[in-house]
């Protein structure tokens, strides 16, 4: 399960799961309040999410309490695969120049998203568009981001860079949630990427 459901001041899941056969419990009871909420957000409830899952609503609560902890645990799991791709980019392109790296990461950003575009919606229809940032899950989600990019563009103890991570991360998750809600087709379309990309690459040095 993600560390970001656990942010300080969200609903957070009861605890982690550690074992094998726990960590496969709290996955299809997270792909099932996807399908829940996809099929028919009015019939959100634990108990569904529970049926849907195929376990009991007693296993359902060792790990969740309520619906706005399944809730969190979802949004969290989704914001890492992200996190995940970011990351894997950061690695890759250490002691490359800024732009370049600013490139790759846009791309793998862009590819993560567009791979799990079915899921980004149901979120946006369930969590209401423009109230995400005002999760924990979501600003924890964020200062990570920042933390992976700030090395890539400069000393990460320099104020200056922090800002420059910040807004670059900031400006790239706003582009990518404007293609989710309006056409999520861009995610995909190779000019609407350059174009993204060519951005992104000139405001690293120029922020």
């Amino acid at each position: 399960m993600s560390e970001f459901a656990f942010a300080p001041g969200t609903a957070s899941p009861r605890k982690r799961p550690v074992q094998e056969r726990s960590q496969a419990t709290v996955t299809a009871i997270l792909d099932a309040t996807i399908r829940v909420l996809a099929d028919d957000g009015m019939a959100f409830t634990t108990t569904r999410v529970a049926e849907v899952a195929g376990v009991s609503v007693g296993t359902l609560y060792q790990y969740f309490p309520n619906r706005d902890a399944l809730l969190s645990g979802v949004l969290a799991a989704h914001l890492d695969v992200a996190i995940r791709a970011l990351e894997e980019a950061a690695a890759n392109v250490r002691g490359l120049p800024p732009r370049d790296a600013a490139d790759r990461i846009v791309r793998a950003i862009f590819a993560a998203k567009a791979a799990h575009i079915e899921v980004s919606r149901v979120l946006h229809r369930a969590l209401g568009d423009g109230l995400l940032d005002d999760r924990p899950v979501v600003h924890a989600a964020m200062m990570r981001a920042r933390e992976v990019v700030a090395p890539l563009l400069g000393d990460p103890a320099d104020p200056a860079t922090q800002t420059r991570a910040g807004v670059l991360c900031a400006a790239i998750e706003g582009v990518v949630r404007a293609a989710i809600l309006e056409d999520p087709d861009r995610l995909t379309d190779p000019a609407w990427i350059e174009q993204v990309v060519a951005l992104a690459a000139g405001g690293v040095t120029s922020i």
